[in-house]
């Protein structure tokens, strides 16, 4: 899976706004960070919605040269009200990067580029998300059509360890690095979800949020060559969700270019 998630973010690395020649040492977690959580529809008896989701994530940096792969827990809950909602929710991941070639002794990097790593990751944060809604008549479906959504994250391992190495140390020449191991994202989503007209516990969500980590890029550190790869770059991504559900299991699919350029599959179950 890690193959076809890496190879799809290769062929969309065109549209990453923060996409260069250079070489950015980002935290593990940028573009998976924003997940979706689950809340009851409007017309629902049971207004309040506690969810469990397991997921598999991975991504890439914005040069597409260091490969993420995180193992995902999600516990989030829910209160539908008659015209707004409210969310929030905790995770942690685990996981590993990696960069260049291990059959490449280490002897060959110039100072414009890295050696080969293999690094752990860890980290934990918190979601938040409130916002407006309306239900259609029939009740078959609601338009969350502004939600404010937050993230915080809290980052380790041995990865953000060699990070904080590199951004403490002469920088490569190609080469960009945030010491960043808490990290704030905000934003504005909107969302349609909709149950099937005779099946109600059959339902489908589509969701777009689009934001940024406040004061990102200004944490970098920068070789001389990477100087003007970052000139103008800023955090704002999109993240787009796809969301199933049958009776009281799930079905999340997510796609980001926020930094990072992430794909995330998960599979959970509602509690009411």
């Amino acid at each position: 899976m890690k193959t076809k998630i890496t190879a799809l973010a290769y062929s969309l690395l065109l549209l990453l706004s923060f996409s260069s020649c250079s070489t950015f040492l980002t935290p593990a977690i940028m573009g998976n960070n924003m997940g979706y959580l689950p809340r009851a529809m409007g017309a629902d008896s049971i207004k309040t919605l506690t969810h469990v989701s397991a997921s598999y994530a991975g991504s890439v940096s914005p040069d597409g040269g260091i490969d993420f792969e995180l193992g995902m827990v999600n516990i989030s809950r829910a209160k539908t009200f008659e015209k707004s909602n409210v969310s929030y929710g905790v995770f942690a991941y685990t996981g590993t990067s990696s960069y260049g070639d291990i059959n490449k002794n280490a002897l060959e990097n110039s100072s414009d580029d890295l050696p080969y790593f293999r690094k752990s990751i860890r980290g934990v944060g918190l979601r938040f998300s409130t916002g407006l809604h309306s239900t259609s008549i029939n009740g078959n479906t609601d338009f969350r059509f502004i939600n404010l959504e937050n993230a915080l994250s809290f980052e380790g391992g041995d990865y953000t360890k060699f990070r904080q190495e590199v951004y403490s140390s002469k920088i490569p020449d190609y080469v960009a690095v945030t010491n960043r191991k808490v990290l704030w994202t905000t934003g504005l989503s909107t969302e349609v979800i909709w149950r099937a007209r005779r099946a109600h516990d059959i339902r489908h969500a589509f969701r777009l949020f689009i934001g940024g980590t406040p004061n990102f890029v200004n944490s970098f550190r920068y070789g001389t060559s990477a100087a003007e790869d970052i000139k103008g770059k800023n955090s704002i991504g999109w993240v787009f969700n796809y969301f199933l559900s049958v009776k009281r299991f799930s079905l999340s699919y997510e796609l980001a270019n926020n930094v990072n350029f992430g794909n995330k599959i998960s599979l959970g179950y509602a509690f009411q």
